[in-house]
């Protein structure tokens, strides 16, 4: 069996795993809990990190500064260094907001930065096909972080880096659906939604394989992926000599 093939058995024998734990899954940890430990020792296999997408890793070019920072509610766009600047949590609507800021802003840059903890799968997927059709590369750089659905926006780049500092991150999808909903339906809408992703993936040209390591990863939890990882997967492209 070929490696896409055994990546989409693979994906569909989770999303039935699933299925059972859809109803009533809280997927946000409490404003006031403690902050995650990105850097400490892990919960679980070598790369797994607790995840909260209100918080990030302070700037590492500021000694002194608090561990973590706050992540903003929603995707903030600027130009600085040469670069379109991508920061936030991804919140639904923020593909459009892009869009828009793009037509006002004109931006002469060819190449997004990437800080962002995640959020809305759809509009990330709408984003990374935003820089896809303008040619654009995407960069994850030094202290930034690229986790939950960013990588799908990571994706979306004609050449992609990730700096020595940067941190990229997966785990399991949050496509919004109504929990309350009974759970066939809400795994019925949970596999589509899932192969849009694949479809995706396939069009970036980032390996499939990429799936099983979000999907066995808990959204409490980030799954680290280490450089290694991301060139083997085609979710980093070759760094231009």
């Amino acid at each position: 069996m070929s490696s896409p093939a055994r990546a989409v058995r693979a994906v569909l024998i989770s999303q039935v795993l699933l299925g059972g734990a859809i109803v009533g899954l809280d997927l946000w940890r409490a404003p006031g809990a403690a902050a995650p430990g990105l850097y400490a020792p892990p919960s679980q296999g070598p790369s797994v990190r607790p995840y909260r997408p209100d918080l990030r890793p302070s700037d590492p070019s500021q000694p002194g500064a608090p561990a973590m920072r706050p992540m903003p509610e929603a995707l903030e766009f600027d130009q600085a260094d040469g670069a379109i600047t991508v920061t936030g949590q991804i919140a639904p609507g923020d593909a459009d907001r892009f869009v828009e800021w793009l037509d006002r802003t004109r931006p002469e840059a060819t190449r997004v930065a990437l800080d962002s903890s995640g959020g809305s799968v759809s509009d990330a997927l709408a984003i990374g096909r935003t820089i896809r059709g303008a040619g654009w590369a995407t960069r994850v750089g030094d202290g930034a972080v690229c986790l939950s659905a960013c990588p799908y926006i990571l994706a979306g780049g004609t050449d992609r880096q990730v700096a020595p500092g940067g941190v990229v991150g997966v785990h399991q999808h949050y496509f919004g659906q109504n929990t309350i909903l009974p759970a066939f339906m809400a795994v019925s809408d949970l596999q589509r939604a899932q192969a849009g992703v694949m479809d995706y993936l396939v069009q970036m040209g980032v390996d499939l394989r990429l799936m099983p390591l979000a999907l066995r990863t808990p959204p409490a939890e980030i799954n680290v992926l280490e450089p290694e990882q991301m060139a083997d997967l085609r979710l980093t492209t070759p760094a231009e000599s």
